[in-house]
């Protein structure tokens, strides 16, 4: 039974949010390990910038000088800029936005990206019975965690008149481009295209020639290569209360060729208060309503980011109950964080695959 995120209790809020803070830190120092493994010597080149409302980072395991570095970061900003052109809903003028104002209901055509990033969007909707869907724009918009901004809590009248223009179903992406049904659909690709993104810039990487380094947007990461002939490995911090961040990794992944790609989706990336009662960014498409669970953050590894970060926000949608044997049935490597209690405070769940391809390390 789903458990509603609308939660009256004071006590409860601060608890909540206390394990979300935490968790919070655990994401911050999710790269931690990947720039400070002493076991490989070399020079480690490093690049950065702003994207989709967050940070992009690449370290590289070769010497670029002044003017390498600069063409490569010119070259990276015109890939991420392009994906922004074309997938942000908050560009009035991006490729999606105008396919969302659009009121035709005949297939228009769409570029290569929006249509891989779209394709692998209904895939996961499809696998999941509708529990993921990018058709949940509405919903997100009414909830105040898209474009249109607001804080009251929506009514039951507001979410019900919003859920007639909600489901997969209502899109159809063939060779002749992608259609909605209803005119009123509106696709929201924020579950799926920072992890994208990360694609693109890894892509963009190769394509220039280089062949071993590690891509991080906002939390999402894809390895390339070695770090000198040694992996590139990814720390996730323990989260306890009291600890800078930085301090107390908890265990090391060292990033392989076959799952090179990481993701995480949690409630305590983004959530808000409405009318004193706390919400949060992932919404059901089912009822139209915020929820919460014991289920605070999954981390899905994968062979690109796109597909690791649309399975993490399924995973997340689908709860504490349901994750778990989802990721074994579609053979997800997925970690689950789950609250426990005030002797555990965090409970880890681990998929088959998960526990077949990582290999741990102790700090």
């Amino acid at each position: 039974m789903k458990t509603s995120s609308w939660i009256t209790s004071e006590a409860k809020v601060r608890r909540i949010t206390a394990s979300l803070r935490a968790l919070l830190l655990m994401a911050t120092a999710l790269l931690l390990v990947s720039c400070g493994d002493n076991k490989a010597d070399g020079v480690i080149s490093q690049l950065s910038g702003e994207t989709m409302g967050t940070f992009w980072h690449v370290r590289l395991a070769t010497q670029l000088d002044a003017p390498a570095q600069a063409a490569l970061q010119r070259r990276i900003d015109v890939a991420l800029e392009a994906v922004n052109d074309s997938m942000s809903t908050y560009r009035d003028q991006s490729e999606l936005m105008r396919f969302n104002h659009g009121t035709a209901t005949t297939p228009q055509p769409v570029s290569d990206g929006l249509r891989r990033v779209v394709g692998k969007a209904l895939e996961i909707s499809a696998q999941s019975d509708g529990v993921y869907d990018i058709t949940v724009g509405p919903l997100v918009n009414l909830w105040g965690f898209g474009p249109i901004k607001r804080q009251d809590k929506p009514a039951d009248s507001e979410i019900a008149e919003a859920l007639q223009h909600v489901g997969y179903g209502k899109l159809q992406l063939t060779d002749a481009g992608l259609a909605k049904s209803d005119p009123q659909v509106f696709i929201d690709l924020s579950s799926i295209a920072k992890g994208y993104g990360v694609d693109v810039v890894a892509e963009t990487l190769l394509d220039a020639g280089y062949t071993n380094f590690i891509v991080e947007i906002g939390g999402e990461v894809r390895a390339s290569g070695s770090k000198y002939g040694a992996p590139w490995r990814v720390g996730i911090e323990r989260p306890e209360q009291g600890l800078a961040t930085g301090e107390g990794v908890e265990n090391i992944i060292a990033m392989n060729e076959k799952l090179p790609a990481m993701a995480t989706s949690g409630n305590y990336r983004q959530y808000a208060e409405r009318g004193g009662e706390m919400a949060y960014h992932i919404v059901d498409p089912r009822d139209g309503r915020s929820h919460s669970s014991r289920l605070l953050s999954a981390t899905v590894l994968a062979a690109d980011c796109m597909t690791a970060d649309g399975y993490a926000t399924a995973l997340m949608v689908l709860g504490d109950e349901k994750a778990l044997e989802f990721a074994d049935r579609y053979d997800l490597a997925a970690e689950l964080i789950l609250a426990g209690d005030d002797k555990q405070p965090f409970i880890i769940e681990r998929s088959r695959a998960f526990r077949a391809a990582v290999q741990e390390e102790k700090p």
